[in-house]
């Protein structure tokens, strides 16, 4: 990218006028602009947006990517390309993805990486193009001046939330199991971090095991069911890295005869409306939210990175907690479910 390229950045912005600026900090609007990675920089001084995305992976990746796609609109100035990736672990669909959106001089570059390690030649590569780089969600194991921000909820504080309730609501401890998802990603790693932290320096608490389930609720109810069966159902508590493996475990206690809540209470994360509708219930214990609307902080993380400004190096999305039927009716009715 030349100086030149910089600036029509920044002019692109600019000739939003009014507009790009008041919708800078809400996600209106519907359009994602084309859905594909074809194409270089906008013809029409829109700003050239590069959406290097993960796709289809369940309720929470849904509704955070229909976030960006409703911040990123032709009414506030930008020109989206949607690049999912060829299945949700397919790391390197993106990473043609990200070098063809570097090959056709977009303005700015938007990750969301199935994998945190091995992205440190693409970004090399945005980096010397002078294209500015936005994680979104998931962290990448990459020097941190390669890339302007990342923007998320706190994994490890989210999940530490988990681990804080497990310890009041277990006062004598428990015997524990893990879901987790899928393998190498920062987000497992970060809420294995932050769930230890709290439960792992608790007296009484024995993990029984951990393993993924992929995100998925068909392969949450096959391993807890497995795990309750190698136990001779003596397991306690169940943390599920996400709501959908959360459910499938709720599914594999009812069906082992067990009363999930009572016999085997259950924690996720993400706060989808399915897991909300499952706390009031009561076939969730506890119910961790990481919320996914931020396309409007991404927007104006990439409003100030093409004009020059300071981003801060880490943007941190707030995100609540519901611990009971009652603050789950009440989320919904609020409109929290996704």
């Amino acid at each position: 990218m030349t100086i030149s390229k910089r600036m029509r950045g920044v002019v692109g912005l600019i000739g939003a006028g009014a507009v790009a600026l008041s919708l800078a900090g809400c996600a209106g609007g519907s359009g994602s602009g084309d859905e594909n990675a074809d194409a270089g920089g906008s013809g029409d001084g829109l700003t050239t947006v590069g959406f290097v995305a993960v796709g289809p992976e369940g309720g929470w990746r849904n509704a955070n990517e229909q976030a960006v796609k409703d911040a990123f609109t032709t009414e506030a100035g930008f020109d989206l390309k949607y690049a999912p990736a060829a299945s949700p672990s397919d790391q390197k669909s993106q990473l043609d993805a990200f070098t063809t959106f570097v090959n056709d001089e977009v303005d700015v570059i938007l990750l969301t990486a199935t994998e945190a390690s091995g992205w440190d030649s693409a970004l090399e590569l945005a980096k010397e193009a002078e294209i500015p780089v936005v994680l979104l969600d998931r962290g990448v194991d990459a020097s941190d001046d390669l890339y302007v921000t990342r923007i998320a909820p706190d994994n490890k504080q989210v999940a530490a939330s988990v681990g804080s309730w497990a310890v009041t609501a277990f006062p004598q401890g428990a015997k524990y199991f893990v879901l987790e998802g899928v393998p190498g990603l920062s987000v497992v790693n970060e809420r294995n971090e932050g769930f230890d932290a709290e439960v792992g320096s608790a007296s009484g608490f024995t993990k029984v095991g951990a393993q993924t389930a992929n995100w998925k609720t068909d392969e949450g109810k096959s391993v807890i069911e497995t795990v309750l069966k190698a136990n001779n159902n003596d397991i306690q508590f169940i943390f599920a890295q996400n709501d959908e493996m959360g459910i499938g475990a709720a599914q594999a206690v009812s069906a082992a005869g067990l009363t999930p809540g009572t016999d085997v209470k259950i924690a996720t994360i993400d706060g989808t409306k399915g897991a909300l509708e499952a706390l009031a219930a009561g076939q969730l214990s506890f119910v961790a939210q990481y919320n996914p609307f931020f396309g409007d902080t991404a927007v104006d993380a990439v409003q100030k990175a093409l004009a020059g400004d300071t981003v801060e190096k880490e943007i941190i999305v707030k995100s609540a907690t519901f611990d009971s039927p009652e603050a789950a009716d009440k989320a919904l009715a609020d409109g929290l479910g996704f």
